[in-house]
């Protein structure tokens, strides 16, 4: 496949959308990092928002407060998700398997 060729305004438009992207991302790692929202809420949110469910699910695990790269990664193997999986690839098991670890990590 032939890579486009883009017009100075689309490789304009495009670089604007990716700023766009990482600064969301990154404002929603840091709400998680400061328990500002809980996990639960960003299921709800990756649900409507595009940029949300793009995310990588383990991306998301790593931001939440006390889990870092090797908790993440049990967590990720114990509930069967591949490292992989984005948001929006999240089934409903998989996604109620989550929510019962890290409800079981929190107490």
């Amino acid at each position: 496949m032939a890579v486009p060729v883009l017009t100075n305004e689309q490789r304009i438009a495009a670089s604007a959308k990716a700023v766009e992207v990482r600064i969301k991302r990154a404002a929603l790692r840091r709400q998680l990092k400061e328990s500002q929202i809980s996990f639960n809420d960003v299921l709800a949110v990756a649900e409507s928002d595009d940029i949300v469910s793009g995310m990588r699910v383990v991306t998301i695990l790593e931001s939440l407060p006390g889990i870092g790269k090797v908790k993440a990664a049990t967590l990720m193997e114990t509930c069967e998700i591949a490292f992989s999986r984005r948001m929006k690839g999240l089934g409903t098991t998989q996604a109620q398997k989550l929510r019962i670890a890290l409800n079981g990590r929190a107490s």
